[in-house]
């Protein structure tokens, strides 16, 4: 659907006070206006590309007068184009190449639309870059307008990435608090936003670019729900982060503990085996010790035979065994295969396990083993 704002944004004669009488007339007319006008009306109605390109090429090259009326036919067209295939380009443009008045302007033609600009393929382009050049007044303005419905945008596809263009604002003269809006709208709610797609990427640009007491909350609740977003497909990045770059050590050893302590189940899952070979990687030796003697010593339910051996025989699982021999340290890999040689024939016979198997065989080829019983 085109959407024609002629009426709406009719530029008033005092919007541009600095224009004579005779440079407004030499603007304004016809002639001047239809070169202008042909490109945006191709770019609506064809979602022409080339008519785009064009006049952004003019907007680079042309003259202050020539720029002036090639923004007044794109302020009269500014929703359509924003939601425009191409056409956001050339509003993008205008926010980078703008004088101070002509971005004011255009920027003002969002109040309102803020919220559905957001959510719109094209749109929330224009709204990330409109946040890079308006004023911090005007930032406010198109901030506050997202309050109206967090916990949609928060994990839309287009809007997370106005979220995240916002969380990387460093408000100095007029502070939006936007964290707080954003905990009393999703307060006992960031375990679902940490286990959609986009919302897993909001919660890591809030650890990486937010205050400890802006993003305290968020964290919170995240380690109080560890075990459940550690097995979600997107949520166990967010848990992943929190083991390699939380400010605060506490809360990386929370997570270091809850992979140790659950870390049977975790392996064996699709999505959580990723955070134990991530905490198995950073860990350090230390950890990696505290690991192997936790599965080696414990068995599933009361099955007879230690974790390890249900480990390297599951469809997951093989993966964070076959990560521990290739990458522990020497000691701590032969100790790893001498406990998986006893379980060979069981191993062998499984479609996973027997990829564990024949990495033990091409460890152990080096190492004599004697099972002859001491005197």
């Amino acid at each position: 659907m085109i959407h024609s704002q002629e009426a709406n944004f009719m530029l008033p004669l005092n919007a541009f006070p600095c224009r004579s009488m005779k440079t407004r007339t030499l603007k304004t007319t016809p002639i001047k206006k239809l070169k202008a006008n042909i490109p945006i009306m191709m770019i609506l109605k064809t979602t022409d590309q080339q008519s785009s390109v064009f006049l952004q090429q003019r907007l680079k090259t042309s003259s202050v007068e020539q720029r002036q009326i090639i923004f007044e036919c794109i302020y009269r067209e500014a929703y359509g184009l924003m939601t425009n295939r191409f056409g956001n380009f050339l509003v993008q443009r205008i926010f980078e190449l703008g004088t101070p008045e002509q971005i004011r302007l255009l920027a003002h033609t969002m109040k309102g639309r803020v919220l559905a600009l957001t959510c719109e393929h094209f749109g929330c382009h224009v709204v990330q870059k409109a946040l890079d050049y308006v004023d911090e007044k005007t930032k406010a303005m198109l901030v506050t307008e997202l309050f109206e419905n967090i916990p949609e945008t928060v994990t839309h596809k287009s809007a997370c990435h106005v979220w995240q263009k916002i969380f990387e604002i460093r408000w100095v003269h007029h502070p939006v608090k936007v964290m707080a809006h954003m905990h009393e709208a999703l307060k006992g709610r960031w375990t679902e936003v940490a286990l959609d797609e986009t919302g897993s990427l909001v919660i890591q640009n809030i650890f990486e670019n937010l205050s400890e007491p802006e993003k305290r909350p968020v964290i919170n609740e995240v380690l109080d729900n560890m075990f459940t977003i550690a097995r979600g497909q997107w949520g166990n990045w967010v848990i992943q982060h929190i083991l390699e770059h939380a400010e605060y050590s506490k809360d990386r050893e929370l997570a270091f503990e809850m992979v140790l302590h659950r870390g049977i189940q975790l392996s064996m899952d699709q999505f959580a085996s990723k955070v134990v070979e991530k905490a198995l990687s950073i860990g350090g030796p230390c950890y990696m010790s505290k690991f192997i003697h936790h599965i080696s010593t414990s068995s599933r339910s009361q099955r007879p035979r230690i974790a390890l051996i249900d480990i390297a025989g599951d469809q997951y699982g093989n993966y964070v065994i076959q990560w521990v021999i290739n990458n522990a340290n020497e000691n701590y890999k032969i100790e790893v295969c001498k406990l998986i040689k006893k379980h060979m024939v069981s191993l062998r016979g499984s479609k996973y396990g027997q990829r564990v198997a024949l990495l033990v065989d091409k460890a152990l080829k080096r190492h004599e083993i004697t099972t002859y019983p001491a005197s």
